[in-house]
Parts: structure tokens; sequence; C-alpha cells
């Protein structure tokens, strides 16, 4: 089975994409031939290899050429189907999909860092309750929020985030970079099943995806009308200007998401994309 990683641009402090390791002669070989395209957010980083060819490829794609530590060398943006393409002391080649390194703003120079996808129990809570003399800690990265102005604990489970899109890549991203800040995250491609889940899972916050729900407008209002208080986010591909700051760009910094989900949990019934 093929390993993945979340591919970080870490001087961009962004997410650049899951990308899968082709790092088997095999795999290597095979590349993304038989693929009918290479989506936003996925990628796949081959090394060593210095050098890469698109014969038999039905799409094109940018090639960025990475050094041993994962600096990048050289892009090739556009590099079309029966192509070839190399570079001078290149290690790895992280392919993306084309036009992808000038919209996430890739440049020479740039350095990357692959991410493991951190479980959601990897903290216990007997961790987070325990009293520890001194100064109070500094607010948990794995747990946003854990502990009161005062001290107190807070929250003694996971955030607990619903994802509703019928965008199977935008729900895979957005779990395994929920996940790695600790939430326990549901996906879903099914809107009318957004009362049923909240009930069921408990939710705190929901995140829906306006660019591929028709009825987002409608899925809001029903979640708004709960008797369970549950926090909202919407995002879109492109927020025009009437609709901001309501809504969240769908690709835009994972911060900004994650900084809207957390007031969204932390005042329910609102919209965290507001402020």
């Amino acid at each position: 089975m093929a390993k993945t990683k979340l591919i970080v641009n870490l001087t961009r402090g962004q997410c650049l994409c899951v990308g899968t390791l082709a790092d088997r002669p095999l795999q290597r070989m095979r590349g993304l031939i038989g693929r009918s395209g290479l989506p936003a957010g996925e990628g796949m980083l081959l090394r060593p290899a210095p050098s890469i060819h698109t014969a038999f490829m039905r799409f094109p794609i940018d090639a960025v050429f990475l050094d041993r530590d994962l600096r990048v060398l050289d892009i090739v943006e556009q590099l079309r189907p029966w192509r070839t393409a190399s570079r001078r002391r290149a290690r790895a080649v992280l392919e993306l999909a084309a036009g992808e390194c000038a919209r996430r703003g890739v440049e020479i120079g740039d350095r990357l860092g692959l991410r493991e996808r951190k479980p959601v129990g990897a903290v216990s809570e007997t961790t987070l309750v325990r009293e520890v003399p001194g100064p109070k800690p500094a607010p948990s990265i794995i747990w946003p929020g854990s502990l009161q102005e005062d001290g107190r604990l807070a929250r003694l489970a996971p955030m607990r985030v619903l994802v509703i899109s019928q965008d199977r890549h935008f729900r895979g991203v957005a779990s395994m970079l929920l996940s790695q800040r600790g939430c326990s995250v549901t996906t879903t491609a099914k809107a009318g099943r957004v009362a049923e889940l909240i009930a069921h899972d408990r939710t705190d916050v929901v995140v829906i995806d306006a660019e591929e729900s028709p009825a987002a407008a409608q899925t809001v209002a029903v979640v708004a009308a709960l008797a369970q208080p549950v926090g909202i986010v919407v995002v879109n591909e492109a927020p025009s200007d009437q609709h901001r700051p309501l809504v969240l760009e769908k690709w835009g910094p994972f911060d900004d998401l994650f900084a809207a989900i957390e007031r969204a949990d932390g005042t329910p019934g609102t919209w965290g994309a507001t402020g």
C-alpha cells in the first residue's frame, strides 16, 4: 500500500498537498501513468529522482525539483505528456496538478517538509487533566483552548468537526489536517444527513463546502435550527466580496480555517468566520 504524507511549505507556513510517496523502483516507474488526472490538494513525491518523464500520461503537471533537504531547486510548470525534465543536484521531484505551484505561491528556494498524520488519541486525557505545580502551561496545540483563563480544564475530549462536501479531495485534506491538530473528524458528501450525524457524533462545529453543495444555504439553515448549538464555518472556492467575511476561501491558508473553527467552537450557534 502506498504511503502518504502531509507535504508542507515550511518557508510559507502553508500546507501544500497530501502526497503519495513513490520511493520504490516500481512506484517511481509507474508514477502517475494510468491516472485520468491529479486533483488540487494531491501530489506524488518521487525519490530518489533527478529526472522525470511524462510518457503515457494523460494530463500536464507541475514538477518541483528538490535537493536532499527538500529545498526547491527549480519548477517546471505545465509539463505536458511525452516530455522529459531533469535538474542537476535534484534528489526528488514533487508532481502536482498543472498550475498548483502558481496558485500555492511555491518559489525556488522554498523549503518543504513531510509531516505524519497524528492520531487523535496520541495524547492521553490523563496527561491533560493532571495538575502540575508552577506557572500555567501554554495553550495546547493538540486540543486548542483546553485550559480556561483560570487554568481549569475546559475540554476533556477532542473538538468534534463535521465536514460536508461533495469534493472528496477537500474532505480528505481537511480530515488529515484537522486530525493532525487533534480534532475528531467526520466527513460526508450527503448534506441530507447533517442532522443525523450531528446528533450521533455530538458535533461541535460543522464545515460546509458551498462550492460543491448547491443546497449549502439550506444546510446552514438546518444546522442553525437544531436544538443542539453547533458552530458553523462555510467555505467556497472563490468567495465574492458580498459574502465576506462570512465565507472562507476553500483552498486558502489552513490556519485561517482552523482559527474560524476555533471561533465557531467557542460560540456555538454562530458563524466562525466573522470578525
